[in-house]
This record gives C-alpha cells, sequence and structure tokens, in this order.
C-alpha cells in the first residue's frame, strides 16, 4: 500500500461506492456516497456514517420501489443541502440530503443515468446530466417547475463543469473526446476529439499558464489536455500522459501550490496524480484499494488540499494533495 500521501481510509457500510460528492457543512467536509440503492453520508474528522433514506421518487406510480442512485451531485442553498442523484434503472430526481424530501422528481428522458454534476453558477442550484446508453443527450434542469433545457449531445459519459469568464460551462466526454457547451444558451463553443478513438469517461477544467484546459481520460488510459481557447479540433498542449493500466473511471482537479494537477481513478486500482502543464505523473501511483476506483473528488481539509477516492472495495480514502 502506498501510505506516504494517506491520511485516512474507511470503509462505507454499504459495500461497494458508484459515486461520491462533497459539501461543506458548518465549515467541514461532508462526503455523499451511494452504492446498491442506499445513501451514506461520511464526516471524515469525526469517521462517522450516516444512512441517509430518501423519499421514493417512484411512490406514486410503484409504491414497492427503491430509488436507484449510483450518480450524485450535491449543492448547497438557502441554508439546505440539494442532493441530485440518478441511476441505471432511475432519471435524475432532487432531494434535502437532510430529511430526505422529495423536491423534484423524475426529471429526465429515462434511466441509464452516466453522471451527473452541479452547474457553477449564481442562485438557485441548476444540475447537468447524461447518458450513455437508452437516451442520448445532456440535460439542465433545477428545482422550480420548467421542463429540462436538451443539449445537443450523443452519449455522454462523463461530465465537468466550471466558471469561466463570466460564463458557466459544461465538459462532456463521449465516444470520441470532449464537447463544451455554454450553459446559458445550450451552444457548444469546443470539441476536441483524442486520436486513440477510446471513449472520455472523465473529464475536467483547470488553467495552465493563465490558459483555461479541458482535461479528459479516457478507457484507454491516457490523459489529455487540451487549450480551451483552440476551440475544436485542435492538438492537446502536449502528448498525452500514461500510466494506468486500463482505463480511467474517474477524474477530478486541484491546483497545489501553484501548480495545476489531475487525480485519477482507474479500472486498474490505482490512484494517480499528474501534473498538467508537464504531461507526466507526480509520484508514484497511489495503491492501497482492492478493486477498481469508480469516484473521484478533490476538496480540502483541515486547510490541505486533499483527494477523496472510492470503488468497487466499499472503502473511501483520503489523500494528501500537498506533499
Amino acid at each position: 500500500m502506498s501510505d506516504e500521501r494517506l491520511i485516512l481510509s474507511s470503509v462505507a457500510p454499504g459495500g461497494p461506492v458508484h459515486g461520491l460528492a462533497v459539501v461543506d457543512v458548518d465549515g467541514e467536509p461532508l462526503v455523499v456516497c451511494t452504492g446498491f440503492y442506499k445513501l451514506w453520508t461520511w464526516a471524515p474528522l469525526r469517521d462517522e456514517w450516516l444512512e441517509r433514506p430518501l423519499a421514493s421518487a417512484f411512490a406514486a406510480e410503484y409504491p414497492d420501489a427503491e430509488n436507484d442512485i449510483d450518480s450524485v451531485a450535491v449543492a448547497v442553498f438557502d441554508g439546505r443541502v440539494v442532493l441530485a442523484a440518478g441511476g441505471d434503472e432511475q432519471g435524475a430526481s432532487i432531494w434535502d440530503l437532510f430529511s430526505g424530501e422529495l423536491l423534484r422528481g423524475n426529471t429526465h428522458n429515462g434511466p441509464y443515468i452516466a453522471s451527473i454534476a452541479t452547474v457553477k453558477n449564481a442562485g438557485p442550484p441548476l444540475f447537468v446530466a447524461s447518458s450513455g446508453i437508452h437516451w442520448d443527450g445532456v440535460e439542465l434542469w433545477g428545482l422550480g417547475e420548467e421542463p429540462p433545457i436538451e443539449l445537443d449531445a450523443g452519449s455522454v459519459w462523463g461530465l465537468a463543469t466550471a466558471r469561466i469568464d463570466g460564463r458557466s460551462l459544461v465538459a462532456g466526454g463521449n465516444e470520441e473526446g470532449v464537447t463544451v457547451w455554454d450553459v446559458a444558451n445550450g451552444e457548444e463553443v469546443a470539441s476536441f476529439y483524442v486520436d486513440d478513438e477510446q471513449r472520455s469517461y472523465a473529464v475536467g477544467f483547470s488553467e495552465v499558464d493563465g490558459r483555461p484546459v479541458v482535461v479528459a481520460g479516457t478507457d484507454s488510459g491516457k490523459v489529455y489536455v487540451f487549450d480551451l481557447a483552440a476551440g475544436e479540433d485542435d492538438d492537446p498542449i502536449h502528448e498525452p500522459a500514461t500510466g494506468h493500466e486500463g482505463g480511467i473511471n474517474a477524474l477530478d482537479i486541484a491546483v497545489v501550490g501553484d501548480r495545476p494537477v489531475a487525480v485519477t481513478g482507474g479500472e486498474d486500482g490505482t490512484v494517480r496524480i499528474w501534473d498538467l502543464a508537464g504531461g507526466r505523473p507526480v509520484g508514484p501511483p497511489l495503491t492501497g484499494h482492492d478493486a477498481r476506483v469508480e469516484a473521484v473528488a478533490v476538496t480540502t481539509l483541515r486547510d490541505r488540499p486533499v483527494a477523496l477516492t472510492a470503488g468497487r472495495d466499499g472503502a473511501v480514502r483520503v489523500w494528501d494533495l500537498a506533499l
């Protein structure tokens, strides 16, 4: 096990973790985990796990149905923590995390939700969701009764959001690379293609040398970095980085000191840190997970940048990024 960077490790009571999100509550991080029709929160500073029952999103039509939630996103609004979630058998819905109250149910075309993210915007929370099968596209929706906004997209497996130069942007990883949209008008603003004909399961936004960039992790295990201003069909800013033995399932972005880095979780059960400016790994792979890593989230813990990783082994690990 790589233990130089490992700060904490705890096992989710619900078994394998399919998705996680982090929200700040009363000045400390709270980790939201999903797996096998269950939702849990973990307070890492107290190593406290709590199951969070949610009102059924199907109560009216199917009284005995359970919520199927694999992908999650969170936002804080008007004093409450708002949770958006969906899964293979359920379209996306929105709940109050602490009370479990259903705030908006079944907003999407259908099940097979591949990814959900919180849009970086002012005002009430807005979420974005995508599918890789059954229905194609990307949809944005909020707490109101307005129908979802549909973005022109095919199958999208991974999502990321950012606020750049006053614009709320969404990036989607697809069969050929990455597409970026402007949330305000739904227009495509950039698209980038990977040259190994592999799907981009994980995407993120960052900044390199003062330029906004888009990061993509593929199911061939490569990490691509594209200059967002290039717009379309431009080459990555350097050769794609390699290291994972197998695909990259999850990715998140951090700035450590003044260095932008990506943290990736792979099919090989390892976690890797990448220098985005140089396109090279930072240190050896982080090991310890006993199965594939399916979720990565970057946050701060005691004022230090950390990465949270989780997956099939049910363990949530916290890695120090500042070393």
